[in-house]
This record gives C-alpha cells, sequence and structure tokens, in this order.
C-alpha cells in the first residue's frame, strides 16, 4: 500500500522541514500538530553550515532567509587572556562547499519555513497535545486531549528532545542527560558601537572559565548576537527562560567575572548592553536509542538531540531528506521495512555526530590557568584535525546517496552488516564508517581514529593522546596529564560556534 498520509507531532523546525519534503517531493498529505499554542520564539542565532544551506534550497527555503542572515565566511578563534587569534574556521570555499555559512535567528528560519509551507496549503494545527496512538489494518490513529482522532499512514515524532511521542510510545526510559553546561545568550543593536567590537562577522573567544560567541545575525551587521557557553549546575529548567530583574543583574555579573578583561575591554560593554539574556540548559540523549515502532519514527532531536544548536538544524535536515528519498523508492514497501532502511542508512552518521557533540562537556569549567594556556598551544592541531572532519560533513550530501543496490545505497540491503561501500557502509566507507574509513574512524583511520589520530587519539596520537604520545601524556606527561581533557574542553567550545 501507498503511503500517502503523515501525522507529524511537533510544530518546530524538524517537523515542518519534514511536511516541506514530504508534502513537495514525495506528493504527500501532511498533517502537523504543535504542543505551543503559536510558533516558538525562543532561541538564539544559529549558524546555518554549507550542507544545511543546501538542504534548504532543495526544500525551498533558502531563498527567503538570505537576507535575514549574515553571511559568515569564517569563524575567528580568540584568546580571552591575551586578546591574540589562534586560527579560524574556514567556510569560505564555494568551489567545494556550494555555499559559505549564515548566521541566522532560529524564529526567522522557522518562520521562513513556515510562510513556504503555508503557500503549500498546509497549516499548522497549535495546542495540540497527543494523548495515544493506535495501529491496526495498515494505518496509524492519533488521538490528541481535545479530542481530535486522525488516521494516517505514518506518524513521524519530530517534537524535541522532550518528545512526547518518543516517552510516550516508542521508548519511555529514554530521557534527556542533563550535559552540565548552559547557554546564556542575547541581542544588542550594534549599530552605533560596530567599529569597537573585535569581530568581523562571527568570533569566538576562549577564556578559562567557557567560551564567548559575538556574531553579527543580519546583512547589515547592526544586530550583534552574544552566546556564553559554561559549566554550571542544573538550571532546574528543562526549556530556556529569559532572566528578569535581580537575575538578569546577577546573570550579567557572571559573564562578566568569565569573559570581561583589560585584554578586550569592549566585551565587558558588549555583556552590559545586552537586552533579555535567555539562559538555556544543554541537554543531550544517550546513544544508540530506539527511533521507530511500527508505523511511527522519531527525526531530528527527538530521536538524537546534541549540542550544538546549529549542527541539531543541519542534522534535522538531513534526516528528512533522507527520509524523503527513501520513501521516493520505496513507498510501496511496508513501513517498517521503510523505517529500518532508513535506520541502517542514517545511524552510522548520526553516531559519528554524536560522539563528536558529547566530546567534552565534562570538562567545560574552569581549567585553571596552566591548562588555559596549555589548550591557546594545542588550537591550531585541534582546528587541523577539526578542519579535515568538518570538511567531509560539509561535503557529504544525502542527495548524493546512490540509488543502487550497494549497501550504502538507497536501495541497498541492510547497511548496518556492510564491510565497505559508501555513506552508509559499517566498516570503511567515508562519512560515518566504523573501523578505518575517513572522518570518525574508531581504530585506525584517519582524523579522529582512536589509537593515533590528531586531537583525540587515545593511545600515541599527538596532542591529547593518553598513554604516551606528546606532552601532557597521562603517563608521563606535563601539567598533570590534563592535555587529552584539555583537547576535549576546546572541541566541546569550538562545537557552540556553529
Amino acid at each position: 500500500m501507498t503511503i500517502q498520509h503523515a501525522i507529524i507531532i511537533g510544530g518546530g523546525i524538524t517537523g515542518i522541514a519534514a511536511a516541506l519534503a514530504l508534502t513537495q517531493l514525495n506528493r504527500m498529505t501532511c498533517s502537523v500538530f504543535e504542543i505551543k499554542p503559536e510558533p516558538a520564539t525562543i532561541g538564539g542565532a544559529i549558524n546555518l553550515t554549507p550542507n544545511a544551506l543546501r538542504y534548504l534550497e532543495h526544500l525551498g527555503v533558502l531563498s527567503r532567509l538570505t537576507q535575514l542572515g549574515c553571511e559568515v565566511k569564517s569563524i575567528e578563534i580568540a584568546s580571552l587572556r591575551t586578546g591574540q587569534r589562534l586560527g579560524i574556521i574556514n567556510y569560505d570555499k564555494i568551489e567545494k562547499f556550494q555555499h559559505r555559512a549564515l548566521r541566522v535567528m532560529r524564529h526567522d528560519l522557522l518562520q521562513a519555513m513556515l510562510t513556504t509551507l503555508e503557500e503549500l496549503g498546509v497549516n499548522v494545527q497549535y495546542g495540540m497535545r497527543i494523548d495515544t496512538v493506535v495501529e491496526g489494518h495498515g494505518k496509524i490513529t492519533a488521538t490528541f486531549e481535545d479530542g481530535m482522532r486522525l488516521e494516517g499512514d505514518i506518524l513521524l515524532g519530530c517534537d524535541g528532545i522532550h518528545s512526547a511521542v518518543r516517552t510516550k510510545f516508542i521508548q519511555p526510559d529514554r530521557k534527556p542527560e542533563y550535559t552540565g553546561v548552559a547557554n546564556a545568550y542575547g541581542l544588542l543593536d550594534a549599530t552605533d558601537i560596530r567599529d569597537t567590537i573585535p569581530i568581523n562577522s562571527t568570533s569566538l573567544f576562549f577564556s578559562r572559565f567557557g567560551s564567548l560567541l559575538l556574531s553579527y545575525t543580519d546583512a547589515e551587521m547592526s544586530r550583534l548576537y552574544i552566546s556564553a557557553v559554561m559549566g554550571t549546575q542544573d538550571v532546574g529548567s528543562r526549556e530556556g527562560w529569559i532572566t528578569k530583574g535581580d537575575d538578569q543583574d546577577t546573570l550579567k555579573r557572571d559573564l562578566l567575572r568569565r569573559f570581561s578583561g583589560p585584554t578586550l575591554p569592549s566585551l565587558g560593554s558588549i555583556i552590559q548592553r545586552a537586552d533579555a539574556i535567555t539562559l538555556y540548559p544543554v541537554y543531550r540523549l544517550s546513544e544508540n536509542g530506539m527511533w521507530s515502532s511500527g508505523r511511527m519514527l522519531l527525526l531530528g532531536d527527538a530521536a538524537h538531540a546534541m549540542p550544538p544548536q546549529g549542527e541539531s538544524v543541519g542534522l534535522a535536515l538531513e534526516d528528512v531528506v533522507l527520509l524523503s528519498r527513501i520513501l521516493e523508492h520505496h513507498e510501496t514497501r511496508p513501513v517498517e521495512d521503510i523505517f529500518l532502511r532508513y535506520d541502517d542508512l542514517r545511524r552510522p552518521r548520526i553516531n559519528t555526530a554524536v560522539k563528536e557533540a558529547n566530546f567534552g562537556f565534562e570538562t567545560i569549567k574552569d581549567r585553571g590557568w596552566v591548562a588555559t594556556i596549555i589548550m591557546e598551544w594545542l588550537t591550531w592541531i585541534v582546528l587541523a584535525w577539526r578542519a579535515t572532519r568538518k570538511e567531509e560533513e560539509f561535503i557529504f550530501d544525502v542527495l548524493e546517496v546512490s540509488n543502487d543496490g550497494t549497501a550504502g545505497g538507497i536501495n541497498g540491503g541492510p547497511a548496518r552488516a556492510a564491510n565497505d561501500g559508501a555513506a552508509g557502509a559499517a566498516n570503511g566507507g567515508a562519512a560515518g564508517a566504523a573501523n578505518g574509513g575517513a572522518a570518525g574512524a574508531a581504530n585506525g583511520g584517519a582524523a579522529g581514529a582512536a589509537n593515533g589520530g590528531a586531537a583525540e587519539a587515545a593511545n600515541g596520537g599527538a596532542a591529547g593522546a593518553a598513554n604516551g604520545g606528546a606532552a601532557g601524556a597521562t603517563n608521563g606527561g606535563a601539567a598533570g596529564g590534563g592535555i587529552g581533557a584539555i583537547a576535549r574542553a576546546f572541541i566541546a567550545m569550538l562545537a557552540f560556534s556553529d
């Protein structure tokens, strides 16, 4: 039976992207439900990487966004201790990536997607909380708390890290975990102080207490976004909230303590001028959870929530486009087979991304001055390793995964069983390979390999080696054996540049 109707739970970026893809590309009917009473407005500015922009172009959204954000050719990395530039993250490779990056407000991205969806005749129903689901006779029926019932062919859980679909119907014991890291962000009008701001379009400043990102969010470079990442106790809320009054003053004082100083005095005034700083706790999901059950499938953060924000958006868009392609080629096959094929192709790449995103969050705290200086020395090594990994990530495109019957192709057998092949292969393909491929290989591949790669090698690689690598190795290096942890902290903070 052909899949004709998708019930989509979640009216955020993932859910709207799913509706756009399935409506335009698969000619399916989509019914979208959101628990909140209106479109979400909370959320800072996100850095849409080149691959995310390609998918937005594919979904017909990108043309609405280009005038709403600030193009990012590179992100400068600098030390708050010295004020010196340590390196860059480079997006200015149009011939490779097709796009640079774009810093845009999350609510602007969502609104552009909603406008595109409305033009297709699809409207989101707000204030709808799912209550029960029942499967039978080749259909799935969702009942909402207001009594409304709707029958469809599949149900997609696109309702974020605190997903009701996951916790009620698919894997109730898979709960979000607080990382010990919080993100404090705000905006300010930079029109009259632009000459004093020490950035081109985006800069990331490291201190011993965390990192501070400054980035323009509009083409005119008049609106400045600030985002601080820092270790903190559980902040007591699963959602972000805007601090007010005394809480706002206390938070600003904490940010000033962490990130202001004589080397870059303008940072203090920038923090002071920021409006309505929002404090957002960072949660993550455990690896290798269930993504589907019967006719239900989780996408985006509901399946594999990980920091940082920008990469989560890119991965969610990739989820949606890959599912759309699989449905295009397998729409008459049993739903369980379609979801298994999706899982086989998608999970290796997601597992690699989760490991990288989770790498080192426990180390984002006061490292002390010695560790901070060592981290600055390691910057070029970590950036060189990360550049290779990120270039592969930005180039990878699920639109180019083959349609043939190979293990890594849309029409192939189980990708998990493969020992070579394309992007979904388990033991030697490119993106997502497990035991010797390039990016993210586990036991001897290139950058990022566990037993000999550069920045995160475990048993003898360069910076951060645990048992005999360069300076700071656990069994004989300087600085108390902490270089591996320092490198992890650096990579974790770099992640929030996205």
